[in-house]
């Protein structure tokens, strides 16, 4: 994961995808209920649905514009149904792609959404932090997996359908 799209890492990653660390996920489960039902919108090789299978989570619907995994289904996040289920997912950090994500669940679906932790902190965001309800800090996650910290500090951020303003006055 990175939203600095200017590196050398973008030319050959150009959707941004990063494989989910099993590390950035076990937190999660302590916040979510066994048995509950979500989606997973940008499914990449699965490592979200993993994890959270086993921990008694059920995935209903994975999808992504590139699947690299067994029952992930090839679509676009933004032409999913806009109402339904919990969407967990590690969308691409990348302003120009994620952005669009957004703009399409972001006050239609309740969602968990593991982002880089400064996000709460660009005006771009404004709309969308006043959904947020719940932090759960991750620190800097070892995306290459080679035990290395990320250049990025993460979070999995949980938005509500309403606004919250948790962090922002009203203005």
């Amino acid at each position: 994961m990175s939203k600095r799209t200017k590196t050398a890492s973008a030319a050959t990653n150009p959707k941004n995808f990063w494989p989910t660390p099993r590390e950035a996920v076990m937190p999660l489960t302590r916040h979510l209920v066994p048995g509950t039902v979500y989606d997973e919108p940008c499914a990449g090789d699965g490592a979200i649905m993993r994890v959270l299978a086993e921990h008694g989570m059920l995935c209903a619907a994975a999808h992504d514009v590139i699947p690299t995994g067994p029952g992930i289904l090839l679509g676009d996040a933004t032409k999913l149904p806009v109402g339904g289920r919990l969407i967990v997912t590690n969308p691409p950090y990348a302003q120009p792609l994620l952005q669009p994500l957004l703009d399409h669940w972001i006050g239609n679906r309740e969602a968990w959404l593991l982002l880089p932790s400064d996000m709460l902190m660009n005006v771009w965001s404004n709309p969308y932090v006043r959904h947020i309800d719940r932090i759960l800090p991750l620190g800097r996650v070892s995306w290459m997996q080679n035990g290395q910290a990320g250049m990025e500090n993460s979070a999995w951020l949980h938005f509500t359908k309403e606004s919250v303003d948790l962090i922002l006055p009203r203005s």
